[in-house]
């Protein structure tokens, strides 16, 4: 088990979700913070609490744009933020169609909703490491924060 596995075996032992995780992971990495931000991430759970969209997908699209949208008016997105999350989203909807059987929970989970653990577990590592590649091949480090 890679580090990466264990950090999110810890954040769902917490009681994290997919989104909660994945931002608390960009976090961390920056050296930052933001307990209010996690909480927010609650609301795209479970597929936005309807099995709709996989919250590893909504979660990975909110933390590439922590790194490159706009934050306010004084504040502009970089000129690569549109093309990453084109990027991630096309990769997320190719993987998730052969691979996880679609891509919303529902169609990921199906009526199996204990294998949650080992299931989402898999995808959220995946989207980590894709949203890791595109960060790279982008010319952003991870490790830091945005202004």
């Amino acid at each position: 088990m890679d580090d990466t596995s264990i950090r999110i075996l810890h954040h769902v032992a917490q009681g994290l979700c997919c989104s909660q995780i994945l931002i608390q992971l960009a976090l961390e990495d920056m050296g930052e913070e933001n307990v209010p931000l996690v909480r927010a991430m609650a609301g795209l759970c479970n597929g936005v609490g309807i099995g709709s969209i996989c919250g590893a997908a909504s979660g990975g699209a909110c933390v590439l744009a922590l790194y490159g949208a706009a934050g306010g008016s004084q504040d502009e997105a970089l000129d690569s933020y549109p093309l990453m999350l084109a990027e991630f989203m096309e990769w997320f909807q190719q993987t998730g169609s052969h691979r996880w059987g679609g891509i919303t929970c529902d169609e990921i989970l199906g009526e199996d909703k204990g294998k949650e653990l080992e299931g989402c577990g898999a995808i959220i590592v995946a989207v980590r490491n894709r949203i890791l590649e595109i960060l790279t091949a982008h010319g952003l480090d991870p490790s830091s924060p945005r202004g």
